[in-house]
Formats: structure tokens, C-alpha cells, sequence
């Protein structure tokens, strides 16, 4: 495969840049308390469709990465609370959500919704665990990379690559970034061995 660590290091600086855009946009960085409806709507959305795009730029990172034999080592749990730490941490989870129950608005109205501002901590947990995320983008991607090498040997399906939905809502730089991160993810993705159904 030839070499990517040019489409990486763009891909990385035009989705990082997307990210911080997308909060600071939406007052983030401020840190307030609350924010109104439509603003965390829409932020929420561009965060969802960038989290896609970080997800398969970790991905293919990992599909790239030469691994070492393991070295067996003491397992650490990143939730556990230390001491006097009582914030909950919020993670970037790099698998898909599992299906849960239908959204409150399948369900039909219950109440009347108000017009209040809504609280922004939710938002700005998700925001800062997406920037440390990409922070850590290379640990995250070595990880993977085991998940990957146990999932081929175990004889998994190989993933697969869908369309990032809504690109045409996405700056110009992200959407290329969008597309070539889709076409690289299926030409690597053409050295995952077949699954053996004998």
C-alpha cells in the first residue's frame, strides 16, 4: 500500500480544525451554563457527522499500524474514580452505540416542549472528549489495531464502509476529506481475509 502520512497529517489537521470550528461556533469555549435549543440542534449535528470521520480516520490509522508481539502487563481501568476526583469522565467511543429504545419523538407528543435554554455541559462533554480523542488519535489507533488483528484471526466479517450521510452539508475541505477517507478505508480494507463458512 503506498504511503498516507500526508492524507493523515491533513486529514487530521482538517478534521481537528472542523472540530474546534464546530464549538467554538456554538459559544463553547466559553463554557456557559446554558444554550439555546436550536444552537445545541446544530452543533450536535456537525459534531455526529465530524465523530464519523474521526472514527474512520482512527480506523485506518489502525489498519496501517505494524504491531509488536504483546507484551503481557497490568490492566488499568480508565473508569475508575481516583481519589477525591468526583467528575465523571465522557468518553469517544470508537465502536457504534447499540440499538437502544425509539427516541421520545416516534413516540408522539407527551408535552408541549418549552422554549427554554437547555443545559450545555452535555455538549461540552462530548466537544472536549472529541478534541482529546484526536489528541490521542495514535494510542487510540494502536488499540484498535489489536481489536482488528483478534477480529481477522477469530475469521470476522469484514467492515463495512458506508457513505458518511449529509456531505453536501460539510465545508468543502472536510467533504474531500470525507470521500478520500472512504476510498482509502476500501482499498484497505481488501487485505481482510475471508471468512471461512465451510
Amino acid at each position: 500500500m503506498t504511503d498516507l502520512t500526508d492524507f493523515f497529517s491533513y486529514a487530521w489537521q482538517t478534521i481537528g480544525r472542523a472540530i474546534a470550528k464546530a464549538g467554538i461556533r456554538a459559544g463553547l469555549h466559553d463554557i456557559p451554563e446554558t444554550i439555546s435549543k436550536t444552537v445545541k440542534r446544530r452543533c450536535l449535528a456537525e459534531l455526529k457527522r465530524l465523530g464519523i470521520l474521526l472514527r474512520r480516520l482512527i480506523f485506518l490509522m489502525a489498519l496501517q499500524v505494524e504491531l509488536a508481539p504483546v507484551k503481557p502487563r497490568l490492566g488499568s481501568n480508565f473508569f475508575e474514580k481516583a481519589e477525591g476526583e468526583t467528575k465523571r469522565k465522557c468518553c469517544f467511543s470508537l465502536m457504534p452505540v447499540q440499538a437502544g429504545d425509539a427516541p421520545d419523538f416516534l413516540r408522539g407528543p407527551l408535552i408541549v416542549p418549552d422554549r427554554t435554554p437547555v443545559l450545555a455541559a452535555p455538549l461540552i462533554d462530548r466537544w472536549q472528549a472529541m478534541l482529546e480523542a484526536l489528541q490521542g488519535a495514535g494510542r487510540r489507533a494502536k488499540c484498535l489495531a489489536r481489536t482488528l488483528q483478534r477480529q481477522q484471526a477469530e475469521g470476522a466479517p469484514k467492515p463495512y464502509i458506508l457513505p458518511v450521510p449529509k456531505t453536501h452539508a460539510l465545508p468543502h475541505d472536510v467533504a474531500l476529506v470525507s470521500g478520500g477517507l472512504t476510498v482509502q478505508l476500501l482499498e484497505a480494507l481488501k487485505c481482510w481475509p475471508e471468512p471461512d463458512t465451510s
